[in-house]
């Protein structure tokens, strides 16, 4: 049997692996990283951290009762998840940041929760721990009503949260390193690029909804 820091490494490496593909929330954090202080994206970040342990809970302790209310109400995630990331898409197209001035920026809780809807709002951040823990052969722990089991979905989930804060922080310190290199004309290519990623994950979102 498997000992609760093996649960442990496996959750910090499935927290890495679902964290770190680009998506909306590190475009976001890459921003705050890059235009504000380090700290501040870092706390962004680990509010999809929060998330992401929320739903790797779900599928360790094989919450099905959870899930099938998530899975009939996907739609509606999926269309407030959508709408949030063209607002998000929106203001960053909008904002014209100079290098001698931080650019005007949400407070880090408003950011911090902000990052925890785009994550709540996404159920496939659920089905890919699902994948995850299947490929892994882990299986639902929470089934079993032993507590040595119960412990090891305690251990792995905590280890998801740990591995996904790990990539904010380590995406933040990259930030970091190349702040002084960027000038006015880089920052609004960047607000540009960033607003059209995350634009295009909206209107994907949306379109898997809304189109036949």
């Amino acid at each position: 049997m498997m000992e609760p820091i093996g649960y442990l490494l496996w959750g910090l490496g499935f927290g890495i692996a679902l964290s770190a593909p680009v998506g909306p929330i590190n475009i976001i954090v890459l921003r705050r990283a890059l235009f504000g202080k380090a700290s501040d994206g870092f706390f962004i970040g680990l509010g999809g951290a929060f998330g992401d342990a929320f739903y790797a809970a779900l599928a360790a302790f094989g919450l099905n009762a959870i899930f099938d209310m998530i899975e009939e109400h996907e739609m509606s995630l999926k269309i407030v998840g959508g709408i949030i990331m063209l607002v998000f898409a929106y203001r960053i197209w909008k904002a014209h940041p100079h290098i001698d001035r931080t650019p005007k920026q949400g407070g880090v809780k408003r950011g911090m929760f902000g990052s925890l809807v785009l994550t709540l709002t996404n159920p496939g951040v659920f089905l890919g721990f699902v994948g995850l823990y299947t490929l892994a052969g882990l299986g639902s722990l929470g089934n079993a009503e032993s507590w040595w089991l119960n412990m090891n979905a305690i251990m792995l989930t905590s280890g998801v949260f740990l591995g996904a804060a790990a990539w904010w922080a380590i995406l933040v310190v990259m930030a970091q390193k190349f702040r002084e290199k960027i000038n006015d004309k880089l920052l609004v290519k960047i607000n540009h690029v960033s607003a059209a990623v995350i634009g295009l994950f909206a209107l994907v979102t949306l379109g898997s909804v809304l189109l036949p």
